[in-house]
């Protein structure tokens, strides 16, 4: 009998270290989760080349803890404002004015034109629905 006991003892002691380790490893990779969700660094100017030669650039920038945007027709600013932010589901999406978009990888891309519902068009001069500007180095 006390064999048994020492036995389930030293059993209990083990499975306790195991899930100590479990839940351990469980919790720095929740902390790992979490870091790597952080936002992206979204400052630069974004820039259109399909459309007009480049014609058309998105800048945004950071001050005092804002986030600001330019839009360019060439050396011309034809919108600005202060950017607005919002995370849902891993995306990350950007308001720029009455303008959205989706940002991934160094990329901002945004609908350039509703429907028979949901009329507006932001870049006239451009044919395609959905526009991708993508961030210069």
């Amino acid at each position: 009998m006390k064999k048994l006991t020492q036995k389930l003892t030293f059993s209990a002691i083990v499975m306790v270290a195991f899930l100590s380790l479990v839940s351990f490893k469980s919790i720095n990779q929740t902390k790992n989760i979490f870091r790597d969700n952080s936002d992206p660094e979204i400052t630069g100017v974004y820039v259109l080349t399909s459309c007009e030669n480049s014609r058309f650039k998105i800048k945004i920038e950071k001050k005092a803890g804002a986030y600001l945007f330019l839009v360019f027709d060439k050396n011309k600013i034809i919108a600005k404002g202060k950017l607005k932010k919002q995370k849902s589901d891993n995306v990350l999406y950007l308001t720029f004015g009455k303008m959205g978009g989706m940002y991934s990888e160094n990329k901002i891309q945004i609908q350039n034109y509703g429907n028979s519902m949901n009329e507006y068009e932001h870049f006239t001069q451009c044919d395609e629905k959905y526009l991708s500007f993508i961030k210069s180095e």
